[in-house]
This record gives structure tokens, sequence and C-alpha cells, in this order.
């Protein structure tokens, strides 16, 4: 049979917008590790829920990544925004020293300004590069320009204490982290902005922002936002950008956020405040992103209620192709992840920790979730991980469908729900709650591949809930649920519905045939009694007697979270036995059935 510890291999899909819909090339990525470490887990889903989800955490990583740089295509959207495709004709370079500022290199059309270190550029002129260098406490540089330009910071360190260290009122910028150098940016509590412009951020810039090099960039932030754009943000491979706000979100767009690359690590402390916030879309199709927002809610005088922290929230639709975006919200009400669109999963890897507890009650309360999509939640390949502490770790309020990859989710309320239907056609889908249903689909529940393994609390709460007057049907895949309930399956494939089951506390519970081969056993993460059991699996046979039995121990092959396929046991105890109905089951077929771990009955 197939291992399921084989590397995740993340392919490239096409996107052409920072909304919904698009076509962007990526190289192939793929990640391997074991899903105890963390931060650090990119891969397989082999593992035990009770060591691993519920300990889920995310930290800062400032590491370098070993990327590729990727390279312009003329057929692609973003082409303008890669620096190779610029060519400037002229240099002028800046030193900040302190006090002052030296101004080297001149251009037709550009003329420069100091006062001090503050520095104002005003240029007709195309095909300007700009070099940023030295070291002020009390500087600034401030750029009108009606062409695109060249800014490249080559060791730079600009604190400019009565607003933005670089303020771009023009056009596109290139922003490029020279080779090796380190630049540091940082603003002041207070902002003396002139009245008919915007200054939102210590980096701020009206046009498109698009970050390149293999330099480093720290922005800190106590006045308004770290990064800031009118236009849109795009960072490509290599890069290595690190922003700490304590006053406002750490990056800001408002025309979207492309993450094609690099290692870009945010932390924000301020309430409400938002590790990315963007008013469009976001694309992430590579690099190591990793987002903490440790504020707690902040009251919306317009919207009269309280909105929580994110580590990331987009108001449209967030699409992940490729990657690491790793994501923690510690305040009381706080979201690790917030999609007001569509959430699209198919590639690379989200880590979700919603670390708070519930803030508030009634009209004024926020929730505090790990991942939550208020359109649809669609998962193709890749993996998603989320553990919350108080409220749901995936929630959907659209429709939910899995055909590949890895969704994993532990909490003390339902681990994933979903308010429309919830359809699994392949993958892998893990649900564990501690005080309610491991699995909750207020619509239609269809499985016709894959695996699904859903694990509740006690009666009343099931492992695999759908609700009241909807379909729970299986024609294909492996499902078993673990709760104190349990709701009837329909469907072609042959399935159980067992009560009246009691496990320990790390047990497992297995069925057998009758010449005493197992064919699954599922690890008991807490004990039972009188619980039940949902039961479908390709496996079974129609008109045929299976033993349900506890196990002091299994291994296997192949295994998925708490579940094995197949297992060898040892120190078995019969609970009882069931005969399954002699109508046809579905195919038959390996773990998943159909799009599952692959392989067939031994």
């Amino acid at each position: 049979m197939k291992h399921t510890k084989a590397y995740l291999t993340m392919l490239a899909t096409a996107l052409t917008t920072v909304a919904c819909t698009g076509d962007d090339p990526m190289q192939d990525l793929s990640y391997t590790g074991s899903p105890g470490s963390g931060s650090s887990w990119q891969g397989t889903a082999d593992g035990n829920v009770s060591s691993d989800l519920s300990t889920l955490d995310v930290a800062i990583n400032t590491s370098a990544m070993d990327e590729t740089l990727d390279e312009p295509d003329a057929t692609d959207t973003y082409y303008e925004d890669y620096v190779e495709t610029y060519e400037p004709t002229a240099t002028i370079s800046v030193t900040y020293d302190g006090q002052t500022a030296t101004i080297d290199g001149a251009a037709d059309g550009v003329t420069v300004q100091t006062n001090g270190a503050h520095v104002t550029v005003s240029s007709t002129a195309k095909g300007v590069s700009y070099v940023l260098k030295g070291t002020t406490s009390d500087g600034a540089f401030k750029i009108y320009s009606d062409k695109k330009f060249l800014l490249t910071l080559n060791g730079v360190d600009i604190t400019n204490p009565t607003g933005a260290a670089i303020n771009n009122q023009g056009k596109r910028c290139y922003l490029h982290l020279a080779d090796g150098t380190a630049n540091i940016l940082a603003d002041g509590e207070s902002y003396q902005t002139l009245d008919d412009e915007d200054e939102k951020g210590t980096l701020f810039s009206e046009g498109k922002l698009a970050i390149s090099g293999k330099g480093s960039l720290s922005v800190s932030s106590k006045g308004k936002n770290g990064i800031a754009s009118d236009d849109y943000v795009l960072l490509r491979p290599q890069t290595n950008v690190y922003v700490k706000s304590s006053s406002g979100h750490g990056v800001k767009t408002n025309d979207g956020i492309v993450i094609r690359g690099g290692v870009l690590n945010v932390e924000v402390s301020a309430a409400g405040a938002k590790g990315i916030n963007t008013e469009a879309g976001a694309i992430i199709s590579g690099g190591r992103t990793t987002l903490i927002a440790t504020g707690e809610p902040e009251y919306d005088t317009d919207e009269r209620d309280y909105k929580g922290a994110a580590a990331i929230k987009v108001d449209s639709c967030l699409t992940m192709t490729g990657g690491q975006l790793l994501t923690k919200a510690t305040g009381n009400g706080g979201k690790a992840v917030k999609v007001d669109g569509q959430l699209t999963v198919s590639g690379g890897t989200i880590t979700a920790v919603a670390a708070g507890s519930n803030y508030g009650s009634g009209s004024s309360s926020v929730s505090a979730k790990a991942v939550k999509a208020d359109g649809a939640l669609t998962v193709t390949a890749g993996v998603v991980m989320a553990r919350a502490k108080a409220h749901e770790a995936i929630e959907t309020k659209g429709n939910m469908t899995v055909e590949g990859g890895y969704v994993m989710a532990y909490s003390s309320d339902d681990a994933i729900n979903s308010a429309g239907a919830m359809t699994v056609k392949g993958g892998y889908v893990y649900g564990l709650a501690t005080a309610n249903d491991g699995i909750d689909s207020n619509g239609n529940l269809t499985v016709t591949g894959g695996v699904l393994i859903g694990i509740g609390a006690t009666a009343p709460e099931e492992g695999i809930d759908c609700a009241e007057g909807k379909t729970f049907s299986v024609n294909g895949g492996t499902v078993v649920g673990l709760g104190g309930g349990g709701e009837s399956i329909s469907g072609s494939q042959q399935k159980q519905s067992i009560s009246g089951v009691s496990a320990s506390s790390g047990s497992y519970l297995a069925v057998t045939t009758a010449t005493g081969n197992a064919l699954m056993a599922l690890r008991a993460p807490r004990a039972y009694s009188g619980a039940t059991l949902q039961l479908s699996s390709p496996l079974f046979q129609s008109g045929t007697t299976y033993t349900l039995c506890t196990a002091t121990g299994a291994t296997a092959e192949e295994t998925f979270m708490d579940y094995l396929a197949e297992p060898a046991l040892t120190g078995t105890t019969t609970l009882t036995t069931f005969t399954t109905a002699t109508t046809t089951s579905g195919s038959m077929g390996g773990m998943g059935g159909g799009g599952g771990m692959g392989g067939g009955r031994r």
C-alpha cells in the first residue's frame, strides 16, 4: 500500500487579479515535516491529535528561505512589477548622516530639497533610480513622481518622529532591498500630515509597491500602520521583511496583496489591528508569511459593535496556491484568518491558531475563530491546520468542498462547521472537538471519496453532525465518526452506526473480519461511555459480519491523525458484532476509496 508519509508537491495554479480569479505562474514547492513541530510543519498528515493539533502554535521566524528568484513573464498580469523590466537612465543617491542628508547625482525633470535630514523629491522624469543609505533619527524620504521609479534601500536607517519614514505620493514604486543589506524604517507616535495628502504608515505608497531584493527590511510603527499602500503590495522571492506595529495594522492595502515568495513576519498589538488588512483580495503563491495579532477587540462607532483583531483580514477573496501562511490571534475575539469572500486552497499550507476567548455577549459579541470564511471554502490540494480555544476552528458561511489535500481542526466548539452544504470528494478531513461536534454540516453532507474523520464530545454532541432535515450521504471514501450521538448515514456504500460504545482514553476502537484481520482502527482521545460510532468504508462487503473491538495498541502502514487503516492490533477485547446489509456496497478501494490514500485490500 502507498504510505502516507509522502512529500506534498504544491503545484502552481492560475491567477490573474488580486480578486477571486486569475493566472499566476509559480514554481513547484514541496514541504515535509511532522505536525508536532508547530509552525514549521509543512507536509505529512500523520500524527496524534492530542500531542499535535491541541498544541499547534505559530512563532515569528526571520530565517531566510532557500528560494529561486522568479523570472519576469510578459504574459503575467504583474509583469510590470518586476524590477528587471525597469531601465533606469539616471541615479540619485541620498546619504543620511545624523541631522543632515547629502544628495549626489541629478536628472532632468527632478528637483530635490532638503530640510535637515528630511528629503523631498519632485519628479516628472522617467527612468530615475534613487538610492538611500546612512542613518538618521530625524529624517525622511518623500517623493512626488509622475512616473514609476526605482527606490533602492542600501543599508539605510531612517526614523521620522513626525510621520512616514518613506512617503511615496506618486506612481508605482519598485522598492529594492540591496543584497546583503539591513534596512530599518520607523515612525513617531504623531504625524504632521498635509491636509490634502495621505500618509498612512511608516512606509507609505500612493501607488503600487513592489518589493524585491535579497536584503532585509525592518519596519516599526508607533503612529499608524507599518506598510501601507493605496494600491496593492507585491512581494517577491528572496525578500525578508519584518513589521511590528503597536498602533495600527502591519500591512494595509486598498487594492490587494500578492505574495509570491520571500519571508514576511508581522506582529501587531493594537486593539482591532490586523497583521495584513486588505480591502480587496489576497493571493499567496510562495514564501513564508507569519502573522501574529495580540490586540483585544476595538469598538466601531459607525457599526456600533466590536471588531476583533486578526492575523489576516481579506475583504474579498483569499487564494492560496503555494507557500506558507502561518497565523495566530491571541486576543479575545481575535481571528487568525478572516475572509469576507471565498477562501480557496489549491496548494501551500495554512496554519491558523485562535488562542483567545470569545468577547462580549449578544449583538456586541465577537467570537474567536481560527479560520472564518463568509463565502465558500474550497480545498483541492495543500494543507489547512487550525486550532481554536473557544469557538469553531474552521467555519464557512457558505458551502465547503474538499477535493484533495489535508484539512485538520481542533477546538472546544465545533472543529469544522459549514453553514451550507459540505462535500468531500477526496483528500483528508479531520475534526476533533472537546465540547461539541467534530464535524458539523448545516446543509447536506455528501462524501464520495477521501477520508472524513470526526470526533466529538459526549452526548448529545456528535462525531459527525448533519442538520435536521438534511441528508448525510456516503457513496465512496472512508467515514468514521465518534461522539455522544451520530446522524444516520444514507447512500450506496455500506455503512453502520453502532451505539452504546465505550472506550478508555488512548485505547483503539477497531473493526475486524471473521478471520481476525483488522480493517480500521480509531484512537479515542478521551474516555467514552455509551457513545455512537459512525462507520462507512469501501472495505465493507454486503451481508458480512464484522467485529467491533477495543485494542490497547495498534500500528499501521497507513495512518491519518487518530485513524489507522488495516492495522496490527494488540490487547483486543470484543465489544459487539454487526452484519452489513445485503445490498451492493460501493466500489472496493483503498483507505480513501476514489481519492483516498490509495492501494487496495490485502
